[in-house]
Order: structure tokens, then sequence, then C-alpha cells
């Protein structure tokens, strides 16, 4: 038997075999794909529910006096002034993992920074009361000049209360002005309304 009698006897096996192993070969690129396409899922929300919850709250106390922005990164807002070494207070917000805040009012007639709001969960039992005051998302906007306002997150919140804790929160942090060699001075207008 020669190789022509050998392959038109066999060729007639061969050729679908070939073709199925094409058609698995195919199948399993296609599933490979596939499988690295499905390996991202996407969120249905941008804000938490209590976020959530917050904003609305938002947008019904301040009106039309100020645009509200949700999950800024605090290192777009507060950065430091010179690589001075570690920074402990920075150093914990990054093992807290929390690295934005969850909204930031801006003042709507030119979109400056008026104040941030910290979301705060509610108390767990065990935990002190203490370490939410020495929180270091409240030490790094204290050393920036950025007004804070902690809110304890709530299922339900008061328009008037969000509106008088916010005017508070814009109105106790004096206006600086950063002067050439790095100084913050308060402006005269502010000192002007200090009580003595």
């Amino acid at each position: 038997m020669d190789k022509a009698e050998f392959l038109t006897g066999w060729l007639p096996y061969l050729l679908p075999v070939a073709i199925l192993l094409v058609f698995l070969t195919g199948v399993r690129l296609l599933r490979a794909r596939r499988s690295t396409r499905t390996s991202y899922t996407r969120q249905d929300f941008l804000l938490s529910p209590e976020e959530r919850q917050l904003y609305k709250a938002l947008r019904q106390a301040i009106g039309e006096d100020y645009a509200v922005f949700g999950r800024v990164r605090i290192d777009d807002i507060v950065t430091p002034r010179a690589a001075t070494g570690t920074d402990a207070a920075w150093d914990a917000l990054e093992q807290l993992g929390e690295m934005h805040f969850p909204f930031v009012l801006c003042k709507l007639s030119d979109l400056s920074i008026a104040c941030a709001i910290q979301l705060v969960q509610h108390k767990l039992p065990g935990r002190r009361g203490r370490e939410l005051a020495e929180h270091p998302l409240k030490t790094i906007c204290a050393a920036a000049g950025l007004p804070l306002l902690r809110m304890e997150a709530s299922p339900f919140y008061d328009r008037h209360d969000i509106r008088q804790a916010v005017a508070e929160a814009v109105r106790r942090e004096p206006l600086f002005i950063t002067e050439t060699d790095g100084r913050k001075e308060p402006t005269i207008a502010e000192l002007e309304k200090l009580e003595l």
C-alpha cells in the first residue's frame, strides 16, 4: 500500500476529526475570553444607603446655596505642603481605609470649597466615644484649615438641623490667607467678627 492509497483510505475519517479539533479549540478560546470579561462587576449605586440618605437630606437642607459633590478623594482637597517625613494622622487614615470624603459642599457661585462632610457610623457597643473624637480626618482638616462637618448616620435627618450645622461649620472656621513663606494668617474681616 503506497502513501496515496493510505491517505485516500483514511481521509474521510481524518477530515471530521480535524474539524472537530478546530471547533473544540474555538469553543475553549471563546470560554476563556468570556471568563476574563465577566471578572468585573458593576456597582448599582455610587453611594452607600447611608450616604444616599444623607445626600437627599443635604440637597433639601442647603437649597441653592451649595453644590454637593460625593465621594471626593481626600488627597484631591488636602495635600501636605512639603514631604517632612511620615505623618501619623495620614497613616492612621490609610489604615482605616477612609481615603475619601462622603460629601464636599462647594459655594454655587464659584465652586470654592465651603466644607467637607464626614459620615460617622453609629457608635458600636464597647467602642469608646473618645476614638470618634480623635479621628485622624479631624486632625488633618484642622491642620489644613478645612471646615469638617461630622454627621452621625441616621435613617432620618432634620433639614433645619443640617442647615444650621452647615452654617456653623462654615462660619466657625476663619478664612486664611497663605503668605509666601507658608504661614496662614486670618483676614481682617474675620478678626473683626471675634468677640473680645
